[in-house]
């Protein structure tokens, strides 16, 4: 299996299991290749954040058996105590073989001040995209792996995955599905234009910044409208309309929902779930359920779409099952069942010692974090 490391924890003789790239996309250390202290101290000098490492499964020591006992599961065991929580090893080279292209697209873009639609065209036609939004999957390993610096491209990622989901989830035709992947993942590409200081910025932006950041969304279209994306009125009504809201409040143009495309109107609720889901300078991230508080909120007072958002917060809900949470009582515990049918309902849980707790009725228990796999491997 692979195993994130950050690089001051890397040790000579741990072997690399996905290439580590150089900043113009070529690689430094391939796979396969085993670390030697010369090694890691080059990447201590390099922007590089962590790297993904071979591990051997894990095998569970089967627990003594005295003569004429029969073994039972534990309460521990049948919490599943040992985590399964783990990274897919095919999904997560997946992601990386795409954050690697998006990476090179993004570079390129921030020179030429277009978008080589060569580049998304071969990632729609290798299908990794498609890949990547595989059901359940997709939700817990892109809560599951640790994204490290480059906000931008995870977030764009993490966005096209779940716009990806809702396109499956509604059924429509793969072309159609293929078209809201990519409009996901290029609709923050007019941040490109606006200086990392002020994306960046831990502090309060100014007024001036702030109606800069809010330009985004129009310099992104402004990007594709005369390139090969011209034609592609979705797509590019997703990437100008993602800050809109029905009740006009959003932006650039304040429109309202009949005006609205339903592009636009999905990747507003990705953009908006993703984004507090994940760390950022100015704010921590929150757990899915904090940020389920938020859409729902959206929903009931008419900015974000009705349908589009029951169904998003239904799905997630039902592909957390099995995740971990932090609770604020200091345990770990897995979630075994949410009520999807309020869209505010916290899980119950079991705690590895097999305390099942109902946190709808649970007064003093909090969940603090939903727990990615670095993070459970240290709550072990």
């Amino acid at each position: 299996m692979l195993k994130q490391y950050a690089i001051e924890d890397l040790k000579a003789g741990m072997v690399v299991g996905h290439p580590i790239y150089a900043e113009d996309a070529t690689i430094l250390i391939g796979e396969g290749t085993p670390l030697t202290n010369k090694l890691i101290f080059s990447l201590l000098e390099r922007p590089i954040f962590s790297v993904y490492i071979h591990e051997p499964d894990p095998v569970e020591p089967a627990a003594a058996v005295q003569p004429g006992e029969t073994a039972q599961p534990s309460a521990e065991s049948s919490a599943a105590a040992q985590p399964e929580y783990l990274l897919d090893e095919h999904y997560v080279r997946c992601y990386l073989d795409v954050f690697e292209e998006l990476r090179v697209l993004f570079a390129r873009a921030l020179k030429s001040g277009e978008v080589d639609m060569e580049v998304v065209g071969n990632l729609a036609a290798s299908g990794l995209l498609m890949q990547l939004c595989d059901g359940a999957k997709a939700v817990t390993q892109i809560h599951n792996m640790v994204r490290d610096g480059e906000y931008l491209l995870h977030h764009s990622i993490h966005v096209s995955i779940l716009a990806g989901l809702m396109g499956k989830w509604l059924r429509m035709p793969r072309a159609q599905r293929q078209k809201l992947i990519i409009s996901g993942l290029i609709h923050d590409v007019g941040k490109l234009r606006i200086s990392n200081d002020i994306l960046n910025k831990a502090g309060r932006l100014t007024s001036t910044e702030l109606k800069l950041v809010r330009r985004h969304a129009e310099l992104g279209y402004e990007m594709l409208r005369y390139g090969q994306l011209r034609e592609e009125t979705d797509i590019l009504m997703g990437v100008l309309q993602h800050h809109e809201r029905n009740d006009g409040s959003g932006y650039p143009h304040g429109t309202k929902a009949a005006e609205i495309n339903d592009f636009g109107r999905i990747l507003a609720i990705a953009d908006i779930y993703d984004a507090m889901a994940a760390n950022r300078v100015y704010a921590k991230k929150k757990n899915p359920f904090e940020v389920f508080g938020v859409l729902s909120d959206d929903i009931m007072n008419g900015r974000l779409d009705t349908e589009y958002g029951v169904l998003f917060i239904r799905k997630i809900c039902h592909a957390l099952n099995g995740s971990w949470l932090k609770l604020s009582n200091g345990k770990r515990a897995k979630i075994v069942y949410i009520d999807d049918s309020r869209m505010s309902a916290l899980p119950v849980v079991q705690t590895p010692d097999g305390e099942f707790l109902d946190l709808n009725n649970t007064s003093g228990v909090k969940i603090t974090a939903l727990l990615n796999s670095q993070e459970l491997h240290d709550e072990s």
